[in-house]
């Protein structure tokens, strides 16, 4: 083999092998981002899915926009709390694949994609939705984001009620963005579907670690499985409850949703009573007994309050 040869065969290998590092790269900034936690952010369609209000074109793209902003916040507030938690992350027995615990992704990679979500969320902010109470939403999303990741996360109880305050967040987005009054009931049952999440979160974590939980996040320490039973139970019954008094103030006899949403959350808690409630997003997408309840649940919501 002649040198041409021998220097042609080590710059394809070259160029191979930086195409590797980019789409590796490429792969740990979207894992980073945790895209499949945007589901969450349907929440802030909610205001306009329950007003009867999404056949309108404005407040559709609104709502749309307001949920585009909200997923860079949220992935935005990822990258922080990743790379403030990269230490214990590295004890977790799954946490310690993500991109920085693993080494994957250095601080010149979080810099350059903490500026590229904020120049996502002022672009919208400023085009889109140049509303004052909206931005106050995210900004105080994002401050608490960062006490939390900071500190806030360590002291217990407090830190479930924030995580179920950053889902209120989002349905309150979505009222801002179009300018929809929140129902209060409607408001309850987020949060406290939102605090029997975090808490079967919680429970999970001590299933799987075990003793090693304490090591993973502090506040562990102070939960005990009877309590966090005893809590999780009760948050089911009040966000059923709570969903039930909304569908009767909302009329359009959307109580027959509350069958859908009951199998649902009755078969959420089975799920974590087997430990599998660690990443309610994961365990939502993955069963399918779960996304076909929550299929019949949407499609019951809208015939009643756009068909029937």
């Amino acid at each position: 083999m002649d040198t041409c040869q021998s220097s042609d065969i080590a710059q394809q290998y070259e160029r191979t092998a930086v195409q590797r590092i980019g789409t590796s790269k490429l792969r740990s900034y979207v894992t980073l981002i945790r895209p499949y936690q945007w589901i969450k952010n349907g929440l802030v369609l909610a205001p306009v899915l329950f007003a009867g209000k999404i056949t309108n074109g404005r407040l559709f793209l609104e709502s749309v926009a307001a949920a585009l902003m909200f997923c860079a916040t949220a992935s935005l507030g990822y990258v922080l709390n990743d790379w403030i938690d990269r230490k214990q992350d590295a004890q977790h027995p799954t946490k310690c694949n993500r991109p920085i615990p693993s080494g994957e992704l250095g601080l010149t990679d979080i810099l350059l994609l903490g500026a590229l979500l904020l120049s996502v969320i002022f672009f919208f902010s400023f085009n889109f939705l140049p509303n004052l109470k909206l931005s106050l939403c995210l900004f105080t999303y994002i401050i608490m984001t960062l006490a939390y990741s900071l500190g806030l996360k360590k002291v217990p109880c407090l830190e479930i009620f924030l995580i179920a305050f950053f889902f209120v967040l989002r349905v309150l987005a979505g009222g801002f963005a179009t300018g929809i009054r929140i129902s209060n009931w409607l408001f309850s049952t987020v949060f406290f579907l939102a605090l029997l999440i975090t808490i079967a979160k919680r429970k999970s974590e001590i299933l799987t670690l075990g003793p090693g939980a304490v090591n993973h996040r502090k506040s562990l320490a102070q939960y005990s499985l009877p309590f966090l039973n005893h809590f999780l139970w009760a948050m089911a019954c009040v966000s059923l409850v709570t969903y039930a008094l909304y569908t009767v103030e909302n009329g359009h006899n959307l109580v027959y949703s509350i069958l859908p949403a009951t199998y649902g959350v009755i078969r959420f808690l089975m799920l974590t009573e087997n430990g599998k409630g660690g990443d309610p997003i994961l365990t939502l997408i993955k069963d399918p007994h779960l996304v076909i309840s929550t299929m019949v649940f949407l499609a019951l919501v809208c015939y009643k309050i756009y068909v029937a």
